[in-house]
Parts: C-alpha cells; structure tokens; sequence
C-alpha cells in the first residue's frame, strides 16, 4: 500500500509546480507544458534589437541659441601701394658741376629752400655784363636828351631873335614907303628897306627850320637811345634768372627723399638731381571687388598695416567702375603717415558688410528639400521654421523669415523632427551627443 501512495504524492507535486509556473493568461497548452519561444519564456514582452527606432515617447536633450538682429560683415585684406599727392623729381634747370649738397636724405626742407648747388661762376659774368650795358645805355639816353635840350634853348632863342628882328624890318619897310610918297626919302633909301625886310623874313624861315629838325632829331634820337635802355635792363634781368637756377631749390615743403648727385658731379640741364615728397600728402590705393566699393565711400575709416604699425586712413575717393582685372581702385588718405615710405606695399583692412537680417550659428541651418530651415524650441516640442539665408561667414549666417530672441536649436540632432519632444539643456548640464536620445518617457 505504501508503494502505490508514493507515485501520487509525486504527481500533485509536479502540477502545482506547473500551474505557479504558467504566465497570467496563459492557456491550457502552457500548463500542459506546451513549447513556447526563449524570449517569450521570460515574461517581459521587451524587445533588445538595437537597430530599431526608437520610440515616439523618447526626448531628445538640445541646446539653444537666442535669434538676434544684425549685420553680418566680414574683414578684408588687401595690398595697398603708399603714394603721395605731390611726389615730385626735382630736375636741374641749368647744367653744371655740382659745387655744394645742401640737406641729406630724409631731411625736412621748406618750400625755395636751396638742395643742390651748382657752379655759378660763368653766370656770375654774365650777369655783371648786362649791368655794365644798362649803365651804358642810360649814359648814352642822358647825353641825348642833354644835347637836344640845349640844342632846343638856342634855336628857340634863334627864332625869337629873326622874329624880332623881321618885326623891325616890317617897320622900317612902312615908313619908308610913306616916306618916299611924300618925297622925303629916295628911291634908293626905300629899295634898302624892303631888302632888310626880305632878309629878315628869310632868317626867320631858317631859323624855325633849325628848330623843326632839332625836334625831329630828337624825336628819333631819345626813343632809339630808350628802347637801348630796356632792352638792356631785360638782360640783366636774363641774367639774374640764369644765376638763380645754378640754385636747385624745393619746390614745395616736403622730406628729401633722395639725392642723385655728389659734389664734383655734372649735373646737365633736364636731369633729376633730388626726389622730394609732401608727407603730409601720405595716401594709399588698393583694389577691392565691386561689392566691397560699394560701402567704401567717402570718409569711410580702414585700419592700414605697415612695419608693424598700424594708421588709421580715411577713405578719399573711388571711381566705382571696375578695371579689366574686374577690381574697383580705392584711395584713402593716410593719418599720420609721414613717415611711410613712397612705393612701398601696405596692408589695408576694413570691413565689407554682407548683409542684414537675424544672426544665427551656420550649423543651425538645415536643408532639406530645397529649402533652408531652422527648428525652434517652444515649450517642450521642436518646430521646423523656414527661412531664406541672406549671407554666411565666420560660422554665422544672417536670415529673414525668423523673429529676434527665438530660440534656435543648434547643433541640431540628426534625429531631430518637427514636433519632435525635446528637452533645453544648459551649460551647467553635462553635453549628450547630438542625436543621441534620452531614453526617457514623457
């Protein structure tokens, strides 16, 4: 009896065990002991397939950018040429050793100021020349006007005197025609009277002749002995103007820039003896796109890079008309540049402005379909905003169709959508791996 209890016990034992073993809801098969899969065996009903996208519910940590209003510009660079508005060659107006070098390179001088000496000598001659023929010419116009002065007294005297003396004649002659009619005097007595008056009208005649070819010969005589004069004095004036350009001067106050002759050299007429700059002339022309000459206008400041120091110029004048290289030339007047040397190249700087709008970061920025787009985070979802780039540079882009102060996801996960639920992260939160998930519920 004890040998048919002992395989009961044994099978009670075995269906309690399966019925505590069976899943809630399982059915009759499971307590029977029916096959089921490993991953159902183990009464989760999760899923560990990695590749699987993850669930809706899942909240992706982003960072946020605030939108701002601006302008987006960039700095330039460009090489510049030092000029000068008056950077003159001075050449020698007369040729000749050079006898004395006034000044050194580099050396301030005023304007008239003498640089350059040359020999003198021969115009010194000449010019002691035309004085002594001035002196001459003035004595020979004294002597001319003094003869026919005193030639002019005597032959009025001459004329006073025949007129007298033909007055007397008249008399003379009409008394004795009244005289002869009353038979007071004789025929012979009145002949002798009209031959007194006849010589005395001819002396008179002769007399006023004189005196006419006195003026005449004056006439003739003092204009000729004048323009001797002038003629004279116009060559010292010659000469004086030869002496002076022995004398090679500044033609204006600037800085010696060089010097092309030495004591004992021939400098000829025509050539260069010294190259002589206004500093305070100092400008610089560079090229920069039609684009960029557009904002550089008058009075637009640029920094300029010479030597280690920088200048601040000034914007003078454009042309606005690009050459064949397609490039705009720019001058700008240079601050406190005396000291930059003519010719040499500069580096100018300024700032190009590329365009208006709201700045964002350039990774913010994503394109899809054809359009450029933005995703903004609203409370705790993400929403997809298109917007129309304007310019991008240095890492930032400037866009229309986005309000200022939105914030702005960036970077943005590579998982991130539209409605998507999002979770702003600050800087004091550690950083999650763009497009990584949380794994979090909502």
């Amino acid at each position: 009896m004890v040998e048919k209890r002992l395989p009961l016990a044994l099978t009670v034992l075995t269906l309690t065990l399966l019925v505590a073993c069976t899943p809630p809801g399982g059915n009759t098969a499971a307590a029977e002991g029916e096959a089921k899969p490993a991953a159902a065996a183990t009464g989760t009903g999760t899923s560990n397939d990695l590749d699987a996208a993850p669930a809706k519910t899942t909240t992706l940590g982003v960072r946020v950018v605030p939108a701002k209003s601006g302008t987006l510009s960039v700095e330039r660079t460009s090489s510049a040429t030092i000029q000068a508005d008056r950077d003159s060659n001075v050449a020698a107006q007369s040729g000749g050793n050079v006898v004395r070098v006034l000044v050194t390179e580099g050396e301030q001088v005023r304007a008239g100021q003498v640089v350059v000496q040359l020999d003198d000598s021969q115009q010194r001659q000449a010019l002691e020349n035309a004085r002594l023929q001035v002196q001459q010419a003035q004595i020979n116009l004294n002597q001319t006007r003094t003869t026919t002065g005193q030639a002019t007294t005597s032959l009025n005297a001459a004329v006073q005197a025949a007129q007298a003396t033909l007055s007397q004649a008249q008399q003379n002659a009409q008394s004795s025609e009244s005289l002869y009619a009353l038979g007071g005097i004789s025929l012979a007595d009145l002949q002798s009277a009209r031959a007194q008056l006849a010589t005395a009208q001819s002396q008179l005649a002769q007399a006023r002749n004189s005196l006419s070819q006195n003026g005449q010969n004056a006439q003739g005589s003092v204009p000729l002995q004048q323009a001797q004069l002038s003629s004279a004095q116009a060559g010292v004036r010659q000469a004086d103007e030869n002496l002076s350009r022995t004398a090679v001067r500044a033609p204006f106050a600037g800085t010696v820039a060089s010097l092309n002759v030495q004591v004992g050299e021939f400098a000829g007429q025509g050539s260069t003896v010294f190259r002589l700059v206004d500093p305070g002339s100092i400008k610089v022309q560079f090229n920069a796109t039609t684009a960029d000459a557009a904002a550089l206008t008058a009075g637009t400041q640029l920094n300029l890079g010479y030597g280690g120091v920088n200048y601040v110029a000034t914007v003078q004048d454009s042309p606005r008309i690009a050459g064949a290289d397609r490039l705009v030339p720019i001058t700008a007047r240079v601050q406190g540049g005396a000291a930059l040397p003519v010719g040499a190249s500069a580096q100018a700087r300024y700032r190009a402005t590329l365009g208006q709008g709201v700045l964002i970061p350039s990774g913010a920025v994503q394109v899809d379909g054809g359009e450029n787009a933005v995703y903004l985070a609203e409370g705790k979802s993400a929403r997809r905003q298109t917007v129309t780039v304007v310019a991008e540079s240095g890492g930032q882009v400037a866009v229309r169709g986005l309000d200022a102060g939105a914030q702005v996801i960036s970077p943005v996960p590579p998982s991130l959508q539209d409605g998507a639920s999002i979770r702003v992260e600050t800087a004091a939160t550690p950083t999650t791996t763009a497009g990584s998930s949380t794994g979090e519920a909502p």
